[in-house]
C-alpha cells in the first residue's frame, strides 16, 4: 500500500498556469530577447546563413533586443527569421509529441500481480490461503514492430514539416525583402519628381515677380507640387507597411526605429533558365513537403502492417507464475504456470485493416498528386519568369533612352526659362509613372523566380545581384 501511494505521488501532475497578461508584459520588457536554448538553433541542415555572429543576431543589445544593425541584408534577414520567427519557434515544439509517440510505439506492456487471500471457517479450527499470480502479455512481434516503424515514420514526417515552414518562411521573407526594395527605389524616382516640381515652382514664382507670367502658372506649379508630396507620403507610408511585415516575419519584436535593406532590387543576370525535367529533379530531391509525404506513405504503409499482424491469434502469461498456498489441503503449496491463447474470432481486426488500407491509398494518392502539382507550379513559373523577363527588356530597351533624354530636355528648359507648363507637368508625371513601371518590372521578375525556388525547394540564383538602374 506503501509502494502505490509513493508511485501515485511521483506520477501526480502539477499544472502550470498561464497568465494572458503576464505573457504581454514580458513580452513588452523583452522584444526581441534570444529564444531559449533549445528553440534557438535549428538543425544542422538549416543552419543560419552567415552573417548572424553574436553581435548581429545572436545576442541581445543593451535594452534587450536584437541588434539589427544600421542595415539588413536579404541573407541576415533569412537567418534572423530562423532564429526569431515566434510562429515557426512554435512549430518546431511539435517536434517532441512526435518524438514521445515513438517511445509510446515501443514501450511493452505492462505486467500485473494479482494477490488474493483466502479464509476457510471450520468447527474447531479455522484455514488462511492466499495466491499471488502474475499475468503479461508479451508483444507481438508483427504489431510491435509495425507502430514503432510508423512512429519513427510520423517522427520524420513532422521533421519534414518543419523543414518545409523553414522554407517557406525563407521565400516569405525574401520576397518581403524584395518589396521592401522596391518601395525604396520608388521613393527613389520619386524624390526627383519632387525636386523637380519645386525647380519648376521657384522658377516659376520668379517668373511671376517680374511679371513674366500669371499667378495661374503658379497655381497650376504648386498644385502640381502638393500633388507629388502627397503621393510620395503614400509610398512612404506603404514602405512603412512593408517594414513591419518584414518585421514581423524575423520576429523580433518593436525595433524602436525604422528598417534599412542593402543593396538595390535587381533583375537576375542572363544565364541559361534550367529545364522543365531538371527543376522537376530537384523538386523530387529538395522539398520538404514531398519528403514528408513520402514519409507519411512509410508510417501508413507500417500501420497496415501492424494491424494486419494484429488478426493472428497471440498468447498470454495468465501465470507466469502462479503461487498458492491453502492449509486446508495436504499440498499446501503448489506453483502454477498458465498460458491464454487469444482467437481473433468475434473480432478478426477487419475494420482497423480497412482503415489503414484505405489510409495508405490516401497516402500514395497524396504523393502523386503533389509531384503532380509540383510539376505545374515549375512550369507556371518558367513561363511566368519567360515573360516577365521579356517584358522587362522591352521596357529598358523603349523607356530607357527617353527618360535620360527628359531629364537633359528638363534641365535645359529650366535653364532657358521655356516653360511649356501643362505639357511640362504631364510629361513629368508620365516620366514617373514609367520609371515605377520598371521598378515594378524588377519586382514582378523577382517574385517569379522567387516563386520557382519556393516549389523547387532550393535556391536558384546568388544571393545578391547588382546591375545598373535606369
Amino acid at each position: 500500500m506503501v509502494a502505490a501511494v509513493v508511485v501515485n505521488g511521483l506520477a501526480c501532475y502539477h499544472p502550470q498556469t498561464l497568465d494572458p497578461r503576464a505573457v504581454l508584459e514580458d513580452l513588452r520588457r523583452s522584444d526581441g530577447s534570444p529564444p531559449p536554448a533549445e528553440l534557438a538553433s535549428p538543425p544542422s541542415s538549416r543552419a543560419p546563413g552567415p552573417g548572424l555572429d553574436r553581435a548581429e543576431g545572436g545576442s541581445s543589445s543593451q535594452r534587450g533586443g536584437p541588434v539589427l544593425g544600421p542595415s539588413l541584408s536579404e541573407e541576415r534577414s533569412v537567418a534572423l527569421a530562423l532564429l526569431w520567427n515566434r510562429d515557426l519557434r512554435t512549430f518546431r515544439l511539435t517536434r517532441g509529441i512526435a518524438a514521445g509517440q515513438v517511445i509510446t510505439a515501443g514501450a511493452l506492456a505492462n505486467p500485473e500481480i494479482r494477490a488474493e487471500l483466502t479464509h476457510i471457517q471450520e468447527l474447531d479450527s479455522s484455514k488462511l490461503g492466499w495466491d499471488i499470480r502474475l499475468t503479461w502479455e508479451p508483444p507481438r512481434p508483427g504489431v510491435r514492430a509495425g507502430r514503432r516503424a510508423a512512429a519513427n515514420a510520423h517522427l520524420d514526417e513532422v521533421e519534414q514539416q518543419v523543414s518545409e515552414r523553414e522554407w517557406m518562411l525563407a521565400c516569405d521573407v525574401r520576397l518581403a525583402y524584395a518589396t521592401l526594395q522596391a518601395h525604396d527605389e520608388e521613393i527613389r524616382v520619386a524624390q526627383d519628381t519632387v525636386a523637380n516640381r519645386r525647380r519648376l515652382a521657384d522658377a516659376v514664382g520668379r517668373r511671376v515677380a517680374q511679371g513674366g507670367t500669371t499667378r495661374f502658372d503658379l497655381d497650376l506649379v504648386r498644385l502640381s507640387l502638393a500633388s507629388a508630396e502627397h503621393a510620395d507620403s503614400e509610398r512612404r507610408l506603404g514602405r512603412t507597411l512593408a517594414a513591419h511585415s518584414l518585421l514581423r516575419l524575423l520576429g523580433v519584436g518593436a525595433p524602436g526605429g525604422d528598417i534599412t535593406v542593402t543593396g538595390s532590387l535587381n533583375e537576375p543576370p542572363e544565364h541559361p533558365q534550367p529545364s522543365q525535367q531538371e527543376l522537376e529533379d530537384r523538386a523530387l530531391a529538395n522539398r520538404p513537403a514531398l519528403a514528408a509525404t513520402r514519409a507519411r506513405h512509410r508510417a501508413s504503409e507500417e500501420t497496415l502492417r501492424a494491424e494486419t499482424a494484429a488478426r493472428w491469434p497471440w498468447i498470454r502469461f495468465s501465470a507466469a507464475p502462479r503461487i498458492r498456498r491453502n492449509e486446508f489441503f495436504g499440498a499446501t503449496t503448489d506453483l502454477v504456470l498458465g498460458l491464454d491463447l487469444i482467437l481473433p474470432i468475434l473480432d478478426t481486426n477487419r475494420g482497423h485493416v480497412e482503415s489503414a488500407t484505405s489510409a495508405r491509398d490516401v497516402a500514395r494518392a497524396d504523393i502523386t498528386a503533389t509531384i503532380e502539382g509540383l510539376r505545374v507550379d515549375i512550369g507556371r513559373s518558367l513561363a511566368t519568369i519567360t515573360a516577365e523577363a521579356a517584358m522587362l527588356r522591352q521596357l529598358q530597351a523603349e523607356i530607357a533612352p527617353l527618360l535620360a533624354e527628359h531629364d537633359r530636355v528638363l534641365e535645359a528648359a529650366l535653364r532657358a526659362m521655356e516653360l511649356d507648363l501643362p505639357s511640362l507637368i504631364a510629361s513629368e508625371n508620365l516620366v514617373l509613372a514609367s520609371r515605377i513601371e520598371l521598378v515594378n518590372a524588377r519586382l514582378e521578375l523577382r517574385k517569379a523566380w522567387l516563386a520557382l525556388e519556393r516549389t523547387v525547394g532550393t535556391r536558384l540564383l546568388p544571393p545578391a545581384q547588382k546591375s545598373q538602374q535606369p
